[in-house]
């Protein structure tokens, strides 16, 4: 049974080859659900849409993982493979998730209280395995190369709190590095990013 303060790695890069009214990802990153090392690649695409409770045009993101994970080994790759015509639906509150899809939309409440550093975007990612819904949380930031990116963490959905206290049951960002149940986006001195590696 998962543990509501478990934890996974949330990272995406903006991808620098996109170009306005193009089809291509706005974002490509990794995800992990809570309380795994396992990864998973995924895109994320931008879509306006109209709040209902207020009007104004905001942006949301759109997108779906790899089937496999990267991290895990061949063999657990092509078993992976196998199980994918059990993958189907599952609800979170009103929204209907895809096998592998991921949805993310603006923190209505990130600027109410800001010392509890609500992240910038929350949203629900089906792992398509029978797992549960995955809840994200990240924050706005840049790369080392000033880049937009998005960085945060996976956790398990608390049905008994409101979506307000959802917010604050993420957890400060430093905190969440300092544990170490978040990785920091971009790669120490010598390394390359995921980004760079993409574009070689």
């Amino acid at each position: 049974m998962s543990q509501p303060d478990q934890r996974g790695n949330f990272v995406a890069y903006m991808n620098r080859s996109k170009q306005p009214g193009d089809k291509k990802p706005a974002f490509d990153g990794r995800i992990a659900i809570p309380g795994s090392d396992t990864e998973r690649r995924f895109a994320l695409w931008t879509y306006d849409y109209t709040d209902p409770k207020t009007g104004e045009q905001k942006l949301m993101f759109n997108g779906k993982t790899d089937t496999v994970a990267f991290t895990d080994t061949p063999n657990a790759q092509i078993a992976q493979l196998a199980r994918t015509s059990e993958q189907s639906v599952m609800s979170q509150g009103n929204l209907d998730l895809a096998a592998g899809q991921i949805v993310m939309f603006p923190n209505d409440y990130q600027n109410e209280q800001p010392e509890n550093d609500r992240p910038d975007y929350y949203g629900y990612f089906n792992p398509g395995d029978g797992s549960p819904v995955v809840r994200i949380g990240a924050w706005l930031t840049k790369d080392r190369y000033q880049h937009a990116m998005m960085s945060g963490a996976t956790s398990y959905p608390r049905p008994n709190l409101t979506e307000r206290d959802q917010q604050d049951a993420e957890g400060e960002l430093q905190q969440l590095l300092d544990t170490g149940a978040v990785r920091k986006g971009f790669a120490s001195s010598g390394q390359t990013s995921e980004q760079d590696n993409m574009e070689r």
